[in-house]
């Protein structure tokens, strides 16, 4: 159909080409004069334009061909339609992008792999300092806090001899009652009926780190009361509820690395044994502890302050303590050595004036343990609570020889002598009045203990064995050992022997017997079998 018409052709062919060249001349003219983002700008302008020009002029051709007869009317609407589009194209193009639409320009991929390494490396410096998806992603403050505790369930069975004694008159609930009409009798405690009880202690430990060299820490444990020897509670009261104790609430403080300074309710902070200490006693007040090596020698300084009672009428009640030992290392073989000085001050009560009044009274000792001396504090001759009747200052040596083998295995020898220099015999007929138990003031206990040092695996084991002799005014009985002889306290002599097998970790088995006899007291003999299923934590 072309060649129908060779002259429409060329007036046709001649007016695109002068269209293209127009058009071409006009954007190189304004690409000489602009700025490189201008000529985006103008090529972009330049395009719509462009397409909307060719776009009228594409029409007018068409139409022309139609009339000159080159083309049919049905290719001539074809060729417009295909304009149309074209024109509907070019106007989406000159229309501005929405509002909520973002222009992303183009990033090479050098690029983006850096920005993304660096990306990575900042979320997993963040994820390592805040330990996202560790299993212990928890606050950085409870890094600072440990737990630890112990359980121990307890078989215990208290057996009597028949030829005991039956009339031992209980001091503490004498002094509990505030006093007694003599008429009416004492309270007196068991000492011929045996005895088979189910007990248990619990206690737990938290310790925080405060900064540096400084902890505070708070335990609580269980107990039938709050006395200071005992965090035993007995099964069988109709299944209440038990009551659980401020054990321990004290801070620490390390300045330097040989000395550390206590205050508050801690854990006996002396190198002792449960024949002056019970183990489960706590001291309140304020210590030191002072550790310097010396090749293979370290030499240890310990001392304290503690209030023992308060009173607003009189001086108060107070323990000082010190202790000065060594602590040397040969090998497998280690040697400690100590000796120290605990004074108890106005400990002693003092007798009623001779008219019955009960001025003193205050002076009767809040815990009373058996064994000691006591006196009638009352002069009406009607009632009677009983007083302290000794002095308190208590000269104590204790040494510890410990050959380790195996491994954890030691044997271990542990020897403690006590004595009250004190005690005033005379002074105590004095405020007696009338015969009573002879005063003694010395104390011994040897023992010697076999396998490992801590039960701490399935089938550790260890085997001790162990003899004292504590007379009456020897240590203050309300502090000394509370499971021997049954009820504790002094004026008792005896052995015990133990076993413990380890079932598990941290979990093991203990099985002691001890056998007590009075020293200068009525007849007073008793064994106590103690079966332990112990665990800790």
């Amino acid at each position: 159909m072309g060649n129908q018409n060779p002259v429409a052709n060329q007036k046709l062919a001649h007016a695109c080409a002068l269209i293209l060249l127009g058009a071409a001349a006009s954007h190189q003219v304004h690409a000489q004069t602009q700025t490189p983002s201008e000529q985006v700008q103008a090529a972009e302008s330049t395009a719509a334009a462009s397409a909307a020009q060719t776009s009228s002029v594409t029409i007018a051709l068409i139409q022309e061909l139609v009339r000159e007869g080159v083309i049919t009317l049905e290719r001539a609407q074809q060729l417009l339609d295909a304009a149309e589009r074209e024109a509907s194209l070019a106007r989406q193009r000159q229309t501005p992008p929405p509002s909520n639409q973002v222009r992303v320009p183009y990033v090479p991929e050098s690029v983006k792999n850096e920005m993304r390494e660096e990306l990575r490396k900042e979320i997993t410096t963040q994820a390592k300092n805040e330990r996202w998806g560790t299993p212990d992603a928890l606050p950085e403050w409870l890094d600072r806090i440990s737990w630890s505790g112990d359980f121990r369930l307890r078989y215990h069975g208290d057996f009597f001899d028949s030829g005991n004694f039956p009339f031992v008159p209980d001091v503490q609930a004498i002094n509990n009652a505030g006093g007694v009409t003599t008429a009416d009798g004492f309270p007196f405690v068991n000492a011929t009926e045996d005895r088979n009880r189910v007990r248990y202690r619990a206690r737990m430990e938290l310790t925080a780190k405060v900064t540096d060299g400084v902890k505070v820490g708070i335990g609580l444990a269980s107990g039938q009361d709050n006395g200071p020897i005992s965090t035993n509670k007995t099964f069988g009261d109709y299944f209440t509820k038990d009551a659980g104790w401020i054990d321990l609430a004290y801070i620490e403080a390390q300045p330097f690395k040989q000395l550390t300074l206590i205050g508050g309710r801690m854990a006996n902070p002396f190198f002792s044994t449960d024949l002056v200490w019970d183990t489960d006693l706590r001291m309140e007040g304020v210590a030191a502890q002072f550790r310097q090596p010396f090749g293979p020698a370290t030499v240890f300084l310990n001392g304290g302050a503690f209030p023992l009672r308060e009173l607003d009428v009189e001086s108060d009640s107070w323990l000082y303590a010190g202790q000065l030992g060594s602590k040397l290392t040969f090998g497998n073989l280690e040697f400690t050595l100590a000796g120290a000085y605990y004074d108890f001050d106005n400990v002693q009560s003092k007798l009623n004036p001779p008219d019955g009044s009960r001025l003193n009274d205050f002076t009767r000792p809040p815990i009373l343990g058996p064994g000691n001396s006591v006196f009638n504090m009352r002069t009406d001759g009607l009632t009677t609570l009983a007083g302290l009747a000794s002095k308190f200052e208590l000269m104590n040596i204790t040494a510890d020889v410990a050959y380790r083998f195996g491994d954890g295995k030691a044997v271990r020898f542990t020897g403690d002598y006590v004595r009250n220099r004190a005690l005033d015999t005379a002074e105590i007929d004095r405020l007696r009045g009338e015969p009573g138990v002879p005063a003694g003031d010395t104390g011994w206990q040897a023992r010697i203990q076999v396998g490992d040092v801590r039960i701490a695996d399935r089938h550790d084991w260890s085997f001790a064995a162990t003899y004292r002799k504590l007379e009456t005014d020897a240590v203050l009985a309300a502090f000394t050992d509370s499971d021997f002889g049954v009820y504790g306290g002094t004026d008792l002599k005896g052995y015990a022997v133990e076993a413990s097998y380890g079932l598990t970790r941290n979990t093991w088995l203990t099985l002691e017997w001890d056998s007590a006899d009075s020293i200068d007291r009525p007849p007073f003999s008793t064994d106590v079998v103690l079966l332990d299923v112990n665990a800790r934590f």
